[in-house]
């Protein structure tokens, strides 16, 4: 039997609910990257999206630039920022579990390109970019959704928004409508920091760029499968992918 759907408003998730769904994220993740290596077969750390590859074509120049990756994780698309950018950039890589930007900086290292690249520690949530220099490329894929409300998304991206320059770009990869289907038919919530629909993300975007110069946008369907305390599951989402261009 189907078990409805409840979902929570993004910004009535309580203190508790918040921390059960970080919770949850923390330790996906860190389970993920203690036991696969980046570039593992069968695991989305084979490779980096091609929506973040886009955005390295289309920001790579004869200047090097500033560039951001926001939830960088172990260095899936911080590595290849780093390759394909003009020589002489810089990636910031910045992500809220420390283990993920120790493997991080293996990562780098074992690629070569550890002195393009400056790890961070950092909440996305409460980061804030140093205003004394200006992004040629920000790049948040999974990872602007994963705050306590809309109201911090909007926050974050707003923060994005000012921090690039005149010309540069902003990639997300964002994640909604997101829930968890078992073998039985059985669907419910995922468990995640806060609820969020496409409809809102959308809007959102409207909202936050808009008159900048839309290089590329598209939204479909994801399934991934996953385990939680033994359970097998299917992970149901809408990725809104979003590339914008600051107008000069």
């Amino acid at each position: 039997m189907v078990e409805p759907l409840v979902r929570r408003m993004p910004d009535l998730v309580t203190d508790s609910m918040f921390a059960e769904g970080r919770a949850e994220t923390l330790r996906y993740h860190e389970d993920l990257y203690a036991s696969t290596p980046l570039g593992a077969a069968n695991s989305w750390l084979l490779e980096p999206d091609q929506l973040v590859l886009k955005a390295i074509e289309l920001s790579r120049g004869a200047n090097p630039i500033l560039a951001f990756d926001l939830g960088a994780g172990v260095g899936r698309h911080t590595i290849p920022m780093a390759q394909g950018l003009a020589a002489g950039s810089k990636v910031i890589a910045v992500d809220v579990i420390p283990s993920a930007i120790a493997h991080l900086k293996t990562n780098c290292a074992a690629a070569g390109v550890s002195d393009m690249v400056t790890p961070v520690v950092g909440d996305l949530e409460k980061f804030t970019f140093d205003t004394s220099m200006v992004a040629g490329l920000i790049v948040g894929f999974s990872a602007v959704e994963h705050v306590s409300s809309i109201t911090a998304m909007r926050a974050l991206l707003c923060r994005c928004a000012a921090a690039t320059a005149p010309g540069g770009l902003v990639a997300l990869g964002i994640f909604a409508d997101r829930i968890e289907e078992l073998v039985d038919g059985t669907i419910r919530p995922a468990l995640v920091e806060f609820d969020l629909d496409s409809m809102t993300v959308h809007t959102v975007l409207d909202e936050v760029f808009p008159s900048w110069i839309i290089e590329y946008t598209h939204t479909g369907a994801e399934h991934v499968p996953e385990e939680r305390d033994g359970i097998p599951y299917q992970l149901e989402s809408t990725l809104i992918q979003f590339i914008g261009r600051k107008p000069r």
